[in-house]
């Protein structure tokens, strides 16, 4: 379930948006709850399937790992620190590397992504990395650049993101591509509440203080659109129906729209 805070929307339309405000603490950076156990087990279960497909790691991180596994807990000598940090949290880890020009991705745990890999981004610089987000470029990019270079230690950040998805999968890597395209040809008009999944990211930015690295974290929340409140399927079905066709496609959303503001517009009353 999504927590209430975290519901990405609060007006029905859509607003391409950065979004970042300050954490009250750094201790904030990291969150625990019921699924801890569950969802930890799925990390592990991916990693078993393909160690380097959900973890990858570029010469000369290894003090941002360190770092990052010394937040969490950790220490020791371990052999892939940021796999021994993603390993104690519900959290997807990813770091940025300041010091290189582009502030390229130097370092990954990343097992719950949403149509993507390490295998696509690795070495990218950010404005790469984001380079399919329609309009990125030319509206929030360089806004986006600017706040990850000027991030201040012990001044985290937070930000949401969102989708919607036909399944409520953990893990929407790019192998499950194929899976998805099928997946969307399920939903219709009747099933769409229970079929489609809102799926919120609760996104992090830490600066990290020895390395002057940037740690980058992603904690996946889903539940059927179905089990949303009234008022939060009444913002979803203003948000949707404002969405540019680019945005609907780049998130996967557009195979399955028009059966998903059927069903909202019915349950809606048309609103």
């Amino acid at each position: 379930m999504i927590p209430a805070h975290y519901f990405p929307f609060v007006e029905p339309r859509y607003e391409l948006k950065i979004g970042a405000s300050p954490l009250a603490s750094p201790d904030l950076v990291f969150e625990r709850d019921d699924l801890y156990e569950q969802e930890l087990a799925l990390k592990r279960a991916c990693l078993e399937y393909d160690a380097h497909y959900y973890c990858q790691v570029l010469p000369g991180s290894e003090e941002a790992q360190r770092e990052v596994l010394e937040m969490v807990g950790g220490g020791g000598d371990a052999a892939c620190a940021i796999r021994a940090a993603g390993d104690r949290v519900q959290e997807d880890l990813l770091i940025l590397d300041c010091g290189q020009a582009g502030l390229p991705l130097i370092a990954g745990h990343l097992c719950f992504a949403n149509a993507w890999c390490l295998d696509d981004k690795m070495g990218r610089s950010f404005m790469e990395i984001h380079g399919p987000v329609p309009e990125f470029p030319a509206t929030i990019g360089p806004t986006s650049e600017k706040l990850l270079e000027r991030l201040k230690v012990g001044r985290p950040v937070g930000r949401l993101n969102w989708a919607v998805k036909s399944t409520g999968q953990m893990d929407l890597t790019s192998r499950w591509d194929a899976a998805v395209a099928g997946w969307n040809q399920e939903v219709d008009s009747t099933n769409a509440g229970e079929r489609c999944f809102m799926r919120a990211e609760r996104q992090t930015l830490t600066r990290l203080a020895r390395s002057n690295c940037v740690l980058f974290t992603v904690r996946t929340y889903t539940q059927t659109v179905a089990s949303l409140s009234f008022e939060q399927q009444k913002i979803l079905l203003g948000v949707l129906r404002t969405c540019p066709e680019a945005m609907l496609r780049y998130k996967g959303i557009w195979p399955f729209a028009p059966a998903l503001l059927e069903w909202l517009g019915g349950y809606t009353n048309g609103l």
